[in-house]
């Protein structure tokens, strides 16, 4: 599968290397994690992953300055249900801080209220359970297209 470099707010999207999309994957349920993480990089894509929302600021903070949070990755896919900081707070966070990046919240529990807050931060929503096919069709048509 060829994903093609995406831009955000005109800053360009950042791919390692080899030109591939780099994912970054938010999740503290390891096995999902990990499974997360074998099938897009199955996929092509180079994975990074994070177990919580401090270990998620720490590898987009350690790639790139805090002023360009945010270009160090061309996705995140988030879970919210997490320890401490949950990936909606963590998103925010990251909005106000000027980080436009794509992201990915996935979630079992999709109520209105989710949703909108979600749209808020411009973000899809993945919701829990999910197949394999899925996670691969969103991450590959975020990463084309922007928001669906």
């Amino acid at each position: 599968m060829s994903i093609q470099k995406t831009e955000h707010d005109g800053v360009s999207g950042a791919t390692n290397h080899s030109g591939r999309s780099r994912v970054l994957i938010v999740e503290d349920n390891a096995p999902l994690r990990k499974l997360m993480a074998d099938i897009l990089k199955f996929e092509g894509y180079a994975v990074s992953e994070a177990f919580d929302a401090p270990s998620m600021r720490q590898r987009i903070y350690a790639r790139r300055p805090a002023r360009h949070a945010g270009e160090s990755f061309d996705l995140i896919i988030t879970d919210i249900q997490m320890p401490g900081e949950n990936g909606i707070a963590s998103l925010a966070t990251l909005r106000s801080a000027g980080c436009r990046i794509p992201a990915v919240i996935v979630t079992a529990f999709p109520e209105l209220a989710t949703r909108e807050r979600i749209d808020e931060l411009q973000a899809t929503l993945l919701s829990k359970p999910f197949s394999m096919a899925e996670l691969r069709s969103v991450a590959a048509t975020v990463l084309r297209f922007g928001r669906d």
